[in-house]
């Protein structure tokens, strides 16, 4: 079971356009909006994390154009599970861990795939047979093109010798300006500009 850590950024804009339902973009860097509130929720400006990526600036960048007269009133960011091939880890963490589960790799569909989960596990767990038991299945193969991709990206943070290193794995660490965290880019943990630590694998100080 193979993941990587990918930012996600959403502002919540005030005298923009409705929707009366949520539209999300296919494309890989695509905008999502719905509306909640009174507000237009968008979504996008998403990036590995540690790397570069558009951020709030791109989505602020997008309303200033279409939507002059709106104003952004909330922002925020979310961190998430990213798994090699797109489809979520659900089902037995191991072949020799009996009795002990997983649900993770979301892929930032986590309200949706939570109850895909919540309902193969109950099956699971009461013994019941599920056709998708093995489609999500946490041993399925993790050959897959973005393993070539994460191997080079982490062995690229094992290089630089001047910057202060993530305690999970040795990697050097990038400072994210826009949120004033220090970003792993091999394995998405993320630290307090003081060093301590936000978001795992690591759980120590940096």
């Amino acid at each position: 079971m193979k993941l990587y850590q990918h930012r996600s950024y959403v502002l919540g804009l005030e005298g923009a356009p409705l929707p009366e339902n949520m539209y999300a973009d296919a494309a890989k860097n695509g905008l999502s909006f719905r509306s909640c509130g009174g507000l237009l929720i968008l979504g996008g400006g998403s990036h590995r994390t540690g790397h570069r990526g558009g951020g709030w600036e791109e989505l602020e960048d997008f309303a200033r154009v279409r939507w002059p007269q709106a104003r952004g009133k909330y922002r925020w960011a979310a961190q998430d599970c990213m798994s090699l091939d797109g489809m979520p880890y659900i089902g037995r963490y191991g072949r020799g861990t009996e009795g002990l589960f997983v649900a993770t790799g979301f892929n930032k569909w986590g309200m949706s795939s939570s109850m895909v989960a919540a309902r193969l596990l109950a099956d699971m767990l009461t013994g019941r047979k599920n056709p998708a038991e093995k489609l999500f299945s946490p041993q399925r193969s993790v050959l897959h093109a973005q393993l070539l991709a994460n191997v080079a990206s982490s062995a690229a943070g094992m290089l630089p010798i001047t910057k202060p290193r993530c305690p999970h794995m040795c990697c050097a660490l990038h400072w994210n300006a826009r949120e004033h965290t220090w970003d792993c880019p091999c394995h998405g943990s993320r630290f307090t500009p003081t060093g301590s630590p936000l978001e795992g694998p690591s759980t120590e100080d940096m």
